[in-house]
């Protein structure tokens, strides 16, 4: 039975070998189509999340710490099972939906506050748990464009999965900046209630959802000779056995940590001080700026892998990510920040940023091609676990006197900032030594050795001989 998307949409897996333009080029308008709707129904949770705590307080807060709990756990525990089984579109369209359920709860908070927690709890619990499915089964998708998309061109298919990447990361990011700015321009031009721009959101999110039924719908990835367990666990399994995704942690692990560290500490103390803020004002803007940074660098980014690889830009990001937190190291007096200062902080945030958002979802699709669903889901469990460790940290490590490094925050606290400072640095290190690692495996699978001492032993051999 054809799938609602066959209608717009003709397969191009065929038996021949030419060059088919035109078949690449409904590939391409197929997976931007995707991205564009995806972006659509993610920027509206994004821009949800956003305004959790501003919207709802303390409750806000227990919510985002909900909904991160499930999105981890379900990366490790159903994700995978789930994209196999209804295949790559299909599981993007549940995701969503729940999506949908996780927005929809701040317009139920909003307009019942009786149930606020009820509604505010429940929505992100499930919304954690779309979250999962949506970002297993985009990257599931992603490697299915990109083969058929190499295929159509007759080209290595690392050139359509870093063309492709850049592409979803422009519309991705681009999308993000705008719905994030969508419930300011609507306070203060419309002079709308929240439960109004709530609604908004929630139609938006219901609206792409329902659209993505026009989006083809390849052809599930789902074993039929895998057992449930494994399905279930693919992302586990394949952290397990593939000695190359323990050496990639790092750069999942990177992002997390200084993605913790700037919403923490650069959003809530730094700023204040620096810029004379007390009321968060010009955090939004520093953050629209992350994200309008990641989306430009998004396409650069993808034409310099295409030409150089994609290993110079990851070394690159995990760099960047580096520069977020090491200037404070050299110094630690917030009031001797200004503007200049912050806006190369948070620009080097977002060229981190691009890199992940891309490049890095990129060589997932390369190196465990065989593996998609597992790959994007360990992308998920590693991010989302170091986020919640960075967040933990940003308030977990206090200490007892005032120093250069231990500081006063707002609420009277101490913190050794000092501490995490120095987490976020090592651990982008760590990402370039483990990517180097990781690299170096995959290019042996490349050339069929199985490990660096068979293919040394048969390069001496050969030498012998010779």
């Amino acid at each position: 039975m054809s799938s609602s998307g066959d209608v717009l949409y003709e397969s191009v897996n065929d038996e021949s070998h030419s060059v088919d333009s035109r078949a690449a080029n409904r590939v391409y308008r197929n997976f931007v189509t995707m991205a564009i709707l995806f972006s659509a129904n993610h920027g509206c949770t994004v821009a949800c999340l956003a305004l959790a705590t501003a919207r709802l307080g303390s409750l806000g807060a227990w919510q985002s710490g909900v909904l991160y709990i499930t999105y981890t756990a379900s990366s490790l525990l159903g994700a995978t099972y789930i994209t196999k089984q209804l295949g790559s579109r299909n599981a993007i369209i549940a995701g969503m939906g729940l999506y949908c359920t996780y927005v929809g709860c701040f317009l139920v908070a909003t307009v019942f506050q009786g149930i606020a927690s009820e509604a505010a709890l429940l929505g992100a619990a499930i919304g954690g748990i779309g979250g999962a499915f949506l970002w297993t089964a985009q990257g599931a998708y992603f490697g299915q464009a990109a083969e058929d998309h190499a295929e159509c061109l007759q080209q290595d298919v690392k050139q359509s999965t870093s063309h492709l990447a850049g592409i979803f990361a422009f519309v991705y990011l681009g999308e993000e900046v705008l719905l994030r700015l969508l419930s300011t321009a609507l306070l203060k031009t419309g002079r709308l209630s929240w439960s109004a721009i709530f609604s908004v959101y929630t139609i938006v999110a219901v609206v792409s959802t329902i659209a993505m039924l026009m989006v083809y719908n390849y052809q599930s990835s789902n074993q039929g000779n895998a057992n449930v367990f494994y399905k279930v666990t693919a992302a586990g399994q394949l952290l397990k056995s593939d000695p190359k995704m323990k050496y990639l942690i790092g750069l999942n692990a990177t992002f997390g940590l200084a993605g913790a560290f700037l919403n923490s500490y650069v959003n809530g103390e730094v700023v204040r001080v620096a810029l004379n803020d007390p009321d968060s004002k010009f955090v939004g803007g520093l953050s629209a700026l992350v994200a309008i940074v990641a989306s430009v660098a998004s396409l650069g980014l993808s034409r310099i892998a295409q030409r150089y690889g994609k290993g110079v830009i990851l070394v690159g990001g995990s760099l960047c990510f580096l520069g977020v937190a090491f200037p404070f190291i050299v110094q630690p007096n917030a009031s001797r920040w200004g503007w200049a200062g912050l806006v190369i902080v948070y620009s080097l945030q977002g060229l981190g940023r691009a890199t992940f958002e891309s490049t890095l979802k990129a060589l997932f699709a390369d190196m465990f091609s065989y593996e998609k669903e597992g790959a994007f889901a360990n992308i998920i469990l590693q991010n989302g676990l170091f986020s919640v460790i960075g967040y933990v940290l940003s308030f977990g490590l206090v200490c007892q006197e005032e120093s250069r490094y231990c500081i006063r925050y707002n609420d009277g606290s101490l913190h050794n900032v000092g501490f995490f400072e120095w987490l976020v640095v090592v651990s982008a290190i760590l990402a370039i030594v483990g990517y180097c690692r990781a690299s170096a495996l995959y290019k042996q699978e490349q050339l069929g050795y199985s490990d660096s001492s068979e293919a040394e032993l048969i390069d001496n051999e050969s030498a012998v001989s010779a």
